[in-house]
């Protein structure tokens, strides 16, 4: 039999559940509640859109275009983000001359204006550099600033060439803004279009080349993205070059291969396009580039403030290297598919001879532009993908770190202080792929350097487009201890390379070499893999392939050296500070530096 249910009245139910609802009302209403009158949020901290929305800080105008484009949630959010936000006076005069009202503006529009003031990441006018930021807008633009100290000292910020900071580094709970006296337009003359509107009186050589080899219709393509390095008029009247002939003469001394005379030019104004957009701060961090000259490279490093293009003094080559202008007329000249630069010498393609390489393999673009590069005690891992010039693959998304421990004495030498860790191992990472820096053609006996810690074996493999891969001979362990053979038995580990009995003949005899020029250990390894033929200038491939297995985070990789096989394969050694070292260097003149010991006195006979 079924247990009997009581009816339940549902309207004192009801009664019951309001007279419950008012009395705990009125308990409530005997406290003083500190969240009375306030806007209910997780920090007190100013939001982005909150600082605009102040009537005292003039920002109301960009406001309602964030609105329009419904980026207030956004920049109400918790995020990292800095914006360049134009005052009213400025977008007023932007609505004006556009002959827009902010009424009429399109959500499209609005988000396009937007977009191109809104950039992911916080940074500081402290974090500025010459050119480029270091993180895109949300239209995956780079913007760029220029800084100027005014006669009285004051420092001002320009952004594009256009725009004044008025007002700087507002931190607020999502970010940073800064306050412009103009609205940035987002460039629309193509590469072609831009080197067209140049001055005839300084240019005027170089745009008609580019117009006689048919060269500007390739920069006028908005779908591709180019850099193109000007040469001023001058450049050439210093060479003796006046006439078009007068520059073929010259380029056929260089290469005289080519008889086309057609041919001959298009390949000198390809040598000063590269097929990508790039910025003086990339070129800060490039070794080389390919143009789109066939199979032809310009090469680029640093020397004090200046970047130097294809020097190349090193080994039987003295070519010193032209200076990429970085505060000219045409340096960092925004365009809608790319940027115009300037060199202040001559571009020209030219036959080498193979030199030496000394390749950190720390020298990635992506870790080169980290806040934290070469920062003692960063430390930075990275997925596949994250770095464009190495990939690699292999079971349970393997990392690759970037750590940054400085000078560590005799057993803490790295290159610059840096290194990637990483496991390679068949279970683990099991192959990498690394773009190697410029080779010009010619043999290269290829050095291995890391500093040894954990087993594992891998195979070698260099790569070239168009060509046979080259497997390279050489398989060892990385947990390997290198031979310290020495001329009088002694023993080298922990001396410096002056004093040192090291016998560095033998030891490359034995297929090993030293690379640390302060102290000589058997812990800081270099191991010759094998001798490659590189068959075209370039920037080829080095496939490392793991054979067994690997223990803990791995091993510590520092460096590859590639010397043409008919150099001395030993010296000059690098320093840790990247300093390159000859035979016979007094050790007190080697990174990190001491003071010159007192000559020891003679007794008296």
């Amino acid at each position: 039999m079924k247990a009997m249910r009581t009816p339940i009245n549902k309207s004192i139910t009801r009664s019951f559940i309001s007279l419950l609802s008012f009395g705990i009302l009125l308990a409530f209403a005997a406290c003083t509640n500190p969240m009375d009158n306030k806007t209910f949020r997780t920090a007190d901290t100013q939001m982005l859109d909150e600082y605009m929305a102040d009537a005292n800080n003039n920002l109301t105008d960009f406001l309602k275009i964030v609105d329009k484009a419904d980026y207030r949630g956004m920049l109400h959010a918790y995020g990292t983000y800095t914006v360049f936000a134009p005052d009213n006076s400025a977008v007023q005069d932007y609505l004006q001359k556009t002959g827009k009202t902010l009424e009429n503006l399109t959500k499209q529009e609005a988000a396009a204006i937007v977009g191109y003031h809104v950039v992911n990441d916080t940074i500081s006018t402290s974090d500025f550099a010459e050119g480029r930021l270091s993180a895109q807008n949300i239209q995956k633009e780079y913007l760029l600033t220029h800084t100027t100290t005014q006669t009285n000292g004051n420092i001002s910020y320009l952004v594009n060439r256009s725009a004044t900071i008025i007002d700087r580094d507002e931190r607020l709970g999502n970010g940073i803004l800064h306050t412009l006296d103009k609205v940035l337009i987002k460039p629309n003359t193509t590469v072609a279009g831009t080197i067209d509107a140049l001055p005839d009186a300084d240019y005027s050589f170089m745009k008609q080349l580019v117009k006689d080899t048919h060269f500007d219709q390739v920069l006028a393509n908005d779908s591709n993205k180019y850099t193109f390095i000007m040469q001023k008029n001058s450049v050439f009247a210093a060479l003796g070059i006046n006439s078009k002939d007068s520059l073929i003469n010259r380029l056929r001394k260089n290469t005289p291969e080519i008889t086309n005379t057609d041919s001959l030019l298009l390949q000198f104004i390809q040598y000063h396009c590269i097929p990508q957009r790039t910025y003086i701060r990339d070129f800060l961090i490039s070794s080389a580039l390919s143009t789109m000259a066939p199979k032809q490279v310009l090469s680029f490093k640093m020397s004090k403030d200046s970047i130097l293009i294809n020097e190349f003094i090193i080994g039987q080559l003295n070519e010193k290297g032209i200076q990429l202008d970085r505060t000219g007329v045409c340096t960092d000249v925004l365009c809608s598919n790319g940027v115009v630069q300037e060199a202040l010498g001559q571009l020209e393609v030219k036959k080498r001879k193979p030199y030496r390489v000394y390749w950190d393999f720390a020298d990635q673009p992506e870790i080169k532009a980290l806040k934290g590069y070469r920062k003692v005690g960063t430390s930075v891992p990275f997925s596949d993908g994250e770095l464009s010039e190495m990939r690699w693959g292999g079971k349970g998304a393997p990392k690759v770190t970037y750590y940054v421990g400085g000078w560590g004495g005799v057993k803490g030498q790295w290159v610059n202080g840096d290194q990637l860790t990483f496991r390679l191992d068949p279970g683990v990472l099991s192959w990498m792929e690394i773009k190697l820096p410029l080779l010009i053609t010619g043999k290269y006996k290829v050095w291995f350097c890391w500093r040894r810690a954990n087993p594992g074996t891998f195979r070698t493999t260099f790569k070239q487009d168009g060509e046979d891969d080259q497997v390279l001979p050489t398989v060892f362990n990385l947990e390997d201890y290198m031979p310290m053979p020495t001329t009088d038995g002694s023993n080298a580990e922990g001396k410096n390379t002056t004093n040192g009995k090291l016998d560095f003949d033998k030891q490359v005899q034995q297929g090993w070499k030293t690379y640390t020029p302060k102290y000589t250990t058997s812990v800081f390894c270099s191991k010759l893999l094998g001798t490659i033929k590189v068959t075209s200038t370039g920037r080829h491939t080095l496939r490392l392939d793991a054979l067994t297995t690997s223990k803990g985070d791995g091993n510590y990789f520092d460096m590859i050296q590639l010397i043409p096989e008919d150099e001395d394969q030993v010296w000059p050694m690098i320093s840790a500070d990247g300093t390159l070292v000859n035979k016979d260097t007094p050790y007190w003149q080697i990174y990190p530096y001491e003071a010159e010991p007192a000559p020891v006195e003679t007794p008296a006979p």
